[in-house]
């Protein structure tokens, strides 16, 4: 009996012991994520602490040493197998909300350039390889990355280059069986097909294919818990992937202070008649993307004296599955109008939209008679009302389906030790935030263009007033 009693005492202990091993394993591996990534302020850590790391180490040496009672045991063990089950789901979410800001800041250090082979829309072209030893038409004089394109698709195919002084010729050319394809960026004609129905008829795609170009650093670091800073919102006008360089449709400054608790955002048209950074020739605001982010935060600082601390670049699949995610927001219109790709209805007043509604609602510009300018406000109405729905505590239900859905859709280059600095600052001090929106204006007119030289396009010319006027504000909510 005393042998059984020995072997029993022996399994109890096993048991505790063993159920005590998975619950400090359990309680170390989260309690090292949560403070390699500083996700929690003080106040909420020392309260983690108390409830998540000495109360279960207490049950753990009280099941082990003091041996108690079998009611009491099993209440502990009940406690602890609860704790375990509890750091498991907290270390599900932690594992999940680091390796989507990991991968969100650390993994596009790039931007791909898309290309086109187009042909003639009769020709018996199937493949790239029925080009091989063909003659092939390109246009240098916009593209700094041609050259690498063209090198990248000889390695493919065997081709004859022609260098074409315009796009007019280069198609004239195909017209006239000169020669047998185009070799072209994906923005340039996107651009050119837009609102020419005919040309878009008359050739076709038949190859595609990508390069990729670093990004240069353009950040300025500060410490954004306690200075005011300074984020551009790209809109990249493409489904594609979000490192694809294309034309910035949306370009916002996001003014914030974490001090005041205030952000204040500025639109910037996306057909402002400016000088492009680093290439110093007029162009539409909108061309900049095609040459990268960095050309168009740059050409932004230029535009408004500011720096530009960060940048988040999305893509027309972020704002369908952010707001999808979130089950919808609600924004506000100032007037009634319907949709111009899918025709929905908008009132007056607010509007409960899903994904691809509100990726209408941002985009339509035609029904309005100041169709940029009314479009760049309801781009900001549509981010606020993303902040706010963000910012409800129904969030939380879906947390985890509004990470998955967000993965791959939209890049940054604020650290992941920024981010989580400014999740914590938020956990710990839950401040209201006070958001006001403001928009540049200019006058109606038009012009070639650098990237577009073909013929004159729809510009937007600089309104020096309400340039003025947005520095002034940007200056005050940082503080200058």
């Amino acid at each position: 009996m005393k042998l059984n009693n020995k072997k029993m005492n022996k399994f109890k202990k096993g048991v505790s012991i063993f159920i005590g091993i998975i619950l400090l394993i359990a309680i170390y591996i989260n309690t090292f994520l949560i403070v390699k990534y500083n996700v929690l302020p003080l106040k909420y850590l020392i309260l983690y602490i108390v409830c998540i790391v000495l109360i279960p180490i207490f049950m753990i040496f009280f099941t082990i040493f003091r041996r108690p009672k079998k009611f009491i045991r099993f209440i502990m063990y009940f406690f602890e197998i609860f704790y375990i089950i509890l750091l498991f789901i907290v270390f599900c979410y932690l594992n999940k909300t680091f390796n989507f800001v990991d991968k969100l800041t650390n993994a596009f250090d790039y931007e791909t350039k898309n290309y086109y082979v187009l042909v003639s829309s009769n020709s018996t072209y199937n493949k790239i390889d029925d080009l091989n030893n063909k003659n092939i038409g390109y246009v240098n004089n916009v593209d700094v990355s041609l050259d690498k394109a063209i090198k990248e698709l000889d390695n493919k195919v065997k081709l004859n280059h022609q260098e074409k002084s315009s796009y007019n010729e280069a198609f004239t050319s195909l017209s006239n069986e000169e020669i047998d394809g185009i070799i072209m960026i994906d923005s340039i004609y996107s651009l050119l097909t837009e609102d020419n129905e005919e040309l878009k008829s008359n050739i076709k795609v038949l190859y595609e294919f990508s390069i990729k170009e670093k990004i240069n650093s353009i950040s300025k670091d500060v410490d954004v818990t306690e200075e005011p800073f300074n984020v551009y919102i790209s809109g990249i006008d493409s489904y594609g992937k979000v490192t694809d360089k294309g034309r910035s449709d949306v370009n916002i400054v996001m003014s914030i202070n974490p001090k005041t608790h205030k952000i204040l955002m500025t639109n910037i048209p996306r057909d402002y008649f400016v000088k492009l950074y680093g290439i110093n020739k007029m162009d539409k605001l909108t061309h900049a993307g095609i040459y990268g982010v960095e050309t168009s935060a740059k050409t932004i600082e230029d535009i408004l004296d500011i720096d530009i601390n960060y940048y988040v670049k999305v893509n027309y699949n972020a704002l369908i599955k952010l707001v999808d995610a979130l089950d919808g927001v609600d924004v506000y219109s100032e007037y009634d109008f319907h949709s111009s790709e899918f025709n929905y209805k908008f009132v007056k007043g607010y509007n409960h939209v899903n994904g691809k509604m509100a990726l209408d609602f941002c985009r339509t510009r035609y029904a309005f008679t100041n169709g940029d300018r009314v479009r760049g406000e309801n781009q900001q109405r549509m981010i606020q009302a993303i902040i706010t729905k963000a910012n409800s505590p129904k969030i939380l239900v879906k947390y985890s389906d509004f990470l998955e859905a967000l993965e791959g859709t939209f890049t940054t280059n604020i650290s992941t030790e920024k981010i989580m600095s400014l999740i914590n600052m938020q956990l710990d001090k839950m401040p209201d935030w006070e958001i006001s929106a403001i928009s540049l204006n200019g006058k109606d007119g038009s012009e070639i263009t650098y990237s577009f030289p073909s013929m004159e396009l729809y510009v937007m010319y600089p309104d020096d007033e309400t340039v003025e006027s947005a520095k002034g504000q940007i200056q005050e909510l940082m503080g200058v």
